[in-house]
């Protein structure tokens, strides 16, 4: 049997979410997996035909996937210049579909501020409404949260997220086997 390959794709702009992203890369790691962490400005539109398990991570904003308008409005609060051009929601519209979209397994996870998390708005969520749409595998969406809006990350949430994770990495592999 070959390796599963995963991917991870995110957003980020002030580094919370890349840091998730790399506790979830580190934990399907440990799953076996061979796994790759792309920042969402390199990532391809066939990621999907590519890997068994791609997971999405984006930080909530105004209630779902940044727009042009809020990416700018983060620069302005100190975000790297470079997070302005491109997105997860401009990514998703560009990704090639499969023949067969239950062939890969999507997560979508987000970051958002803990004041905000009783609010119903969510990028994860988005992102997985968008892919199940079009008829793709999409495991339930998880939230982490940081501090205020640019952060730190919650104590906890590096370690929660390597546990969903490493928790994704096993129910696809006994997928794989039965």
């Amino acid at each position: 049997m070959n390796q599963m390959r995963a991917a991870v794709v995110y957003e980020s702009m002030f580094g919370n979410t890349a840091t998730i992203a790399t506790s979830v890369a580190n934990a399907l790691r440990r799953t076996g997996m061979e796994v790759k962490v792309i920042p969402v400005a390199l990532a391809g539109a066939d990621v999907l035909r590519t890997n068994d398990l791609v997971v999405i991570g984006a930080p909530t904003h105004a209630l779902g996937m940044s727009r042009p308008s809020t990416r700018a409005d983060a620069v302005l609060r100190g975000a790297p210049a470079e997070v302005e051009a491109r997105g997860v929601r401009e990514w998703l519209e560009e990704l090639d579909d499969l023949e067969d979209p239950g062939s890969v397994r999507i997560a979508a996870f987000d970051t958002r501020s803990r004041a905000m998390r009783h609010l119903p708005g969510s990028a994860a969520k988005h992102a997985a409404h968008l892919l199940r749409r079009r008829g793709y595998d999409v495991a339930p969406s998880v939230s982490f949260y940081v501090g205020g809006l640019e952060g730190p990350l919650g104590p906890d949430e590096e370690a929660r997220a390597g546990d969903w994770a490493a928790d994704l990495g096993r129910q696809l592999m006994r997928r794989v086997v039965v």
